[in-house]
C-alpha cells in the first residue's frame, strides 16, 4: 500500500507507513511488494492451509507485525492457522451488543493516538466488584480486537496498561481460568504475532503480586520482566505519554467508556461479522501438512503447553 488508510478508531503518526518500513529495511522501492510476494507464493505452496486467500494489505501488516521478516511471518501464520483449528472456542461468532456480558464492567479499546515511538496503547479499565458472568464472554472479545489490530493497525506493538484501581481484585482473579487465559495469550503471541513491549498494572491492592505471578507463569521470561506495578496514575505517567491516554487514566484523550463503545458499535457491524466469518476458513487440515508428523511444538495445546513458547 501506497499510504495508510483512513480508519475511524485508529490514528496514524504522519509518516508512519514511512519510518516503520525504514526500521524493517522495507523502505526501498518494490522492497515490500517483494515481501508480500514471497510471502503468498508461500501460503499458495501451504497444502494444509484451508484458507489461501488474503489480502495484500492484510499480509503487508502481517510482516509488519514480525517485525519485517518474512520468514517469521510465515511461522506466524501458520501458528495463526493452526491454533485456531486447535482452540475453535474462542471464535464464535457472536453478537457483541447482545451477548457480550463485560460492557458495564470493563471498559477497554486499543488508543486512537500512536506514542511518538509508534507504539498503540491498549487499555483496560475495570469497574465492576462483582463478576458474575462467565469469562469466555471476555475472552472472545479480547480475540476480535488482536482480529482487528492485525487487518488494520499499523504499528511496532502495543503497550498494555491494566487499570485495577475502582475493582474488587480478589474477586477477578477468582473469575479467571488459568488455562483459558494461557490459551489467549497463546493465541494473541504467537498466533496474531502481537508484540507487547510493556505491561502496566495500576492498583493499590497487594493482590496484585498473586497476579503478576500468574502472568510470569503463562508469559515468556522476558515478558514477564515487562511487567510494572503502578499504585497509581501519577506513576504510570513517569512511562506512558499523556496525550494518548484516556481522561480516566489521567491523559488528555477521550473517555475510554466512550471508545469502549464506539468498539462495541464497530464490532457488532456487518461488516466486521462479515469479515470474522471469512477469517474463520483460516485453518488446517493436518493430514496434508507437508511433514511426516504434526509439529511438536503444538504438542499440548488444549492442556499442559509445555512446548509451545509464548514470547
Amino acid at each position: 500500500m501506497e499510504s495508510l488508510p483512513m480508519n475511524t478508531l485508529l490514528e496514524f503518526n504522519k509518516d508512519t507507513l514511512q519510518t516503520i518500513r525504514k526500521d524493517y529495511n522495507l523502505l526501498n522501492p518494490g522492497s515490500m511488494d517483494q515481501a508480500i510476494n514471497v510471502l503468498q507464493e508461500w501460503v499458495d505452496k501451504q497444502n494444509h492451509f484451508e484458507k489461501k486467500y488474503y489480502p495484500r494489505e492484510y499480509l503487508e501488516r502481517r510482516i509488519i507485525f514480525s517485525k519485517g521478516s518474512v520468514e517469521r511471518a510465515k511461522s506466524k501464520l501458520d501458528r495463526y492457522c493452526t491454533l485456531r483449528t486447535l482452540m475453535p472456542q474462542f471464535y464464535k461468532c457472536i453478537d457483541f451488543k447482545a451477548e457480550y456480558k463485560y460492557s458495564d464492567i470493563i471498559w477497554d479499546g486499543l488508543s486512537p493516538k500512536m506514542t511518538d515511538d509508534y507504539y498503540r496503547i491498549y487499555m483496560v479499565k475495570c469497574v465492576g466488584k462483582r463478576f458474575d458472568y462467565e469469562i469466555m464472554s471476555y475472552l472472545r472479545w479480547t480475540i476480535a480486537m488482536a482480529e482487528y489490530m492485525i487487518s488494520y493497525d499499523y504499528s511496532r506493538g502495543v503497550i498494555v496498561i491494566l487499570d485495577f484501581i475502582e475493582t474488587n481484585l480478589v474477586k477477578l482473579l477468582k473469575m479467571i481460568h488459568f488455562a483459558e487465559l494461557r490459551q489467549v495469550f497463546t493465541l494473541l503471541i504467537d498466533g496474531y504475532g502481537i508484540i507487547v513491549k510493556a505491561i502496566h498494572i495500576i492498583t493499590p491492592s497487594k493482590t496484585v503480586e498473586t497476579l503478576v505471578a500468574i502472568f510470569k507463569q503463562i508469559l515468556s521470561a522476558k515478558l514477564g520482566q515487562r511487567i510494572q506495578i503502578h499504585k497509581d496514575l501519577e506513576s504510570l505517567h513517569k512511562f506512558v505519554q499523556r496525550d494518548v491516554l484516556p481522561e480516566e487514566l489521567g491523559g488528555n484523550d477521550r473517555s475510554i467508556l466512550n471508545l469502549h463503545k464506539e468498539y462495541v458499535d464497530v464490532f457488532a457491524s456487518r461488516e466486521f461479522q462479515e469479515y470474522l466469518i471469512k477469517m474463520k476458513a483460516a485453518t488446517t487440515n493436518e493430514k496434508y501438512r507437508q511433514t511426516n508428523k504434526f509439529n511438536e511444538e503444538y504438542m499440548g495445546i488444549a492442556g499442559t503447553f509445555k512446548t509451545l513458547n509464548v514470547d
